[in-house]
């Protein structure tokens, strides 16, 4: 019967364990020294070493002909646990048997002294999954063991372990391994197996088992059942459901290039393929980050063919950009990790990152310019062009921060729990108006920030960012006609970030407190319209202007 490699290839010497230096290295002197504790607690992600060295251990301090710390395998004792026949060992699986009247018969039998070793082993994996009642059942027996019995505790999760326990154990916290490693011992492993691979391939397998030596073995295994060809990059993005580093440069440039359609199709694609979504999220966030060390030192990668592909998203986008990518997709991750739909949290996503790519910004009458490298002659306009603009955005700042304050004043005036509670949950409604083009820039700038109070018609917002929270109010206009279509109701939107809100925020409790009421609702003077003080014709003139500046170089969203 075939037997998985990681079963074949388990260690069966510390020299064999791959990375955790310092754990072999302590438990090896304390083994020569005779300092062997009773019970020890080995924590860290799976697939790094733990229940290994743990059998390791018990298979060493029961060899009866001990070269320094390499067992014999020849005595009794060895023989007996490479036959996995060994009575002295025993290993309990703590997610099956969590019970307090498992420990009980645990507690019961450890005065029973070994068969043939000098030490009777228990190793209790996953032992974070007893329950209270079975730790306190435990609590006395590994405080106060016979001198035969060594306890070797193994979990993912030490946070979970009372402290009670946790302070009786000598602790090892085992860390990822990492990729030389790996890689080293999967180019071993494929000798020995007469596995044909390439060798970008072993390295991706490393990156994609995230220190996890197991995962890595696995993945491998799996691949040779895949192909009977030579193993590939492209085999081992199948396999796992991923997409390589062209495919993420070609995906990203879609969506840098507001291709919303085409990147839609592409993901669709993706899912249908079966490819996972969530690690192509992570991979994407991996090639981004790469592309940002890149910028900041080229000299960091060797190889050339990914240096072009990082030169060209240099070329795409701006550093800023790569940052608040990675920050959209991050908030993604952990979204779609308390849903089954990844694919609609993923395309949210890109409709978020596509509004950070957008070379011109048109909100009404304010036009933003990105800096770009143009002729002496156009660089004179575009400084003529800013200067006239600086004084607009004065006045328009101004008559925004005037309305903000009545509609703030307005939104508490009328102020109902009740009501509030309700329309926040509606409020996800907007989500329907994603999918046009004419609203899923402000609906995407809607869902960033979050309904803090309702008041009548009046709804009070407030965001992290104070770009957002001033991009938001910039676009009231298109953000009134969303609401007003999914609504139907003429409501009255305003935005402000964290660090507004808080003193707003104490002031309306203190007044909720003493049961006064200091907010008295004021009619609006000034239209939408007279705020930005703008018309159709100045923007057509505006875009025009701008156009025939930057020519071909201005992609518009």
């Amino acid at each position: 019967m075939y037997q998985a490699l990681y079963r074949k290839y388990r260690p069966k010497s510390f020299e064999d364990v791959v990375g955790q230096k310092v754990i072999k290295q302590t438990l090896t002197n304390s083994i020569i020294n005779d300092k062997i504790s009773h019970a020890y607690l080995f924590t860290g992600p799976r697939g790094t070493g733990k229940t290994s060295i743990a059998k390791i251990l018990a298979k060493i301090v029961n060899c009866e002909s001990l070269e320094n710390t390499t067992p014999c395998n020849k005595c009794v004792s060895c023989t007996q646990i490479n036959n996995k026949q060994n009575t002295d060992i025993i290993e309990i699986d703590a997610a099956s048997n969590n019970g307090v009247d498992e420990i009980r018969e645990l507690r019961d039998k450890v005065s029973l002294v070994p068969s043939f070793g000098k030490y009777k082993v228990y190793i209790i994996d996953e032992v974070h999954m007893l329950t209270t009642a079975a730790f306190n059942a435990l609590l006395k027996t590994l405080e106060e063991p016979p001198k035969h019995i060594i306890f070797i505790l193994a979990t993912t999760e030490p946070h979970k372990i009372p402290s009670t326990i946790l302070s009786r154990c000598q602790r090892f916290d085992f860390k990822k391994i990492s990729i030389n490693d790996i890689k080293t011992r999967l180019t071993y492993i494929s000798k020995q197996e007469n596995i044909n691979i390439e060798e970008e391939a072993i390295e991706l397998i490393g990156k994609l088992s995230d220190g996890g030596m197991r995962d890595s073995v696995s993945l491998l295994d799996q691949l040779t059942a895949y192909t009977t060809e030579k193993i590939t990059v492209s085999d081992v993005n199948d396999v796992y459901g991923t997409i390589t580093e062209q495919e993420i440069c070609e995906l990203l440039t879609l969506i840098y290039n507001n291709k919303l359609s085409e990147t839609f199709d592409l993901i669709t694609k993706y899912d249908e393929d079966g490819k996972n979504l969530t690690k192509i999220i992570e991979t994407i966030i991996e090639f981004l980050k790469n592309t940002l060390i890149y910028y900041n030192s080229s000299e960091y990668f060797e190889n050339e063919e990914k240096k072009k592909l990082y030169e060209e998203m240099c070329n795409l986008i701006t550093e800023d950009q790569m940052y608040k990518t990675i920050e959209i997709l991050l908030d993604s991750i952990k979204s779609s990790k308390n849903t089954n739909n990844v694919k609609l949290i993923f395309e949210l996503s890109i409709i978020k990152i596509i509004e950070l790519k957008k070379e011109k910004i048109v909100i009404k009458k304010q036009v933003i310019e990105k800096d770009i490298p143009i002729f002496e002659e156009k660089k004179k306009i575009v400084t003529e062009t800013k200067i006239e603009k600086k004084e607009t955005n004065d006045k328009v700042k101004e008559n925004i921060e005037n309305l903000k304050k009545i509609r703030i004043n307005n939104t508490l005036s009328k102020f109902n729990k009740q009501e509030f509670v309700t329309f926040k949950k509606d409020l996800d409604n907007i989500k329907e108006l994603l999918m046009d083009p004419d609203y899923s820039s402000v609906v995407s700038l809607i869902l960033d920030g979050e309904l803090k109070a309702k008041g009548g018609q009046n709804l009070l917002f407030v965001y992290k960012l104070k770009n957002l929270e001033e991009c938001f109010n910039l676009s009231l206009i298109d953000i009134e006609k969303a609401l007003k279509k999914v609504f139907n109701e003429e409501l009255r939107p305003i935005a402000v970030s964290e660090d507004e809100w808080e003193p707003i925020k104490v002031e309306f409790n203190k007044h909720m407190k003493s049961k006064t009421n200091a907010y008295e609702y004021k009619e609006e003077v000034m239209s939408l319209k007279d705020i930005y003080d703008i018309t159709d014709k100045e923007i057509t003139s505006n875009t025009n202007e701008i156009e025939e500046i930057f020519e071909d170089m201005i992609v518009y969203s």
